[in-house]
């Protein structure tokens, strides 16, 4: 009894010396009855949405309107964190983008026969925080790619909402293991947000 007195006592002291309303403003460096509270290390880990197997994201009365209007019917894949990958089409072009809700994140166009097939997210903890994609660049005419021939190749690295500051490219052949920078380049954006810097 006297033992746990004692502790309350040592709290209640320890509680007094932070300029705060609660020890959750203490730093994560501060020991508290000889305890260290230490802030967990990020896990980052890695997710994949393939891009071959995915629906329209219409209903079959809305897939039946858009062939009647001569519209291509977009395809819609399940991603994460509530994420979708949408894939819309023109004549001679697909646009990519991740939807949420109202929430939309272009990722640039392609040609309509494009040849990803999946797309890694980037999770902190088990939270998606960014994408990757790998991106085709086609000769002759930016606006259409159909027919044209693949000169280069990328991975595209894209933040989510929240961590919008995260955007690069890694080219893909002029790098030793592309897919482990991309992954670092996002991971590496995660860090600074958590930061401040």
């Amino acid at each position: 009894m006297r033992t746990t007195a004692l502790s309350a006592s040592i709290i209640l002291v320890v509680i007094s010396l932070f300029d705060g309303p609660s020890i959750s403003s203490a730093p994560a460096h501060v020991a508290l009855a000889g305890i260290a509270v230490v802030q967990a290390p990020t896990r980052f880990s890695s997710g994949y949405t393939a891009l071959t197997k995915c629906g329209s994201g219409m209903t079959k009365k809305e897939e039946k309107e858009a062939e009647k209007q001569g519209s291509d019917i977009p395809t819609r894949c399940k991603g994460f964190g509530g994420y979708d990958v949408y894939i819309s089409y023109s004549a001679c072009a697909s646009m990519f983008s991740l939807e949420k809700g109202e929430e939309s994140i272009s990722l640039g166009m392609q040609a309509v026969d494009w040849k990803q097939k999946t797309v890694e997210w980037r999770l902190a903890n088990g939270k998606p925080f960014a994408l990757i994609m790998r991106v085709y660049e086609y000769s002759g005419n930016d606006e259409c790619a159909i027919g044209r021939k693949i000169i280069g190749e990328s991975l595209m690295v894209k933040g989510l909402k929240g961590y919008e500051q995260i955007d690069g490219t890694v080219q893909v052949k002029s790098t030793v293991n592309p897919n482990a920078k991309a992954r670092q380049l996002a991971d590496d954006g995660y860090a600074k947000t958590q930061t401040g810097r």
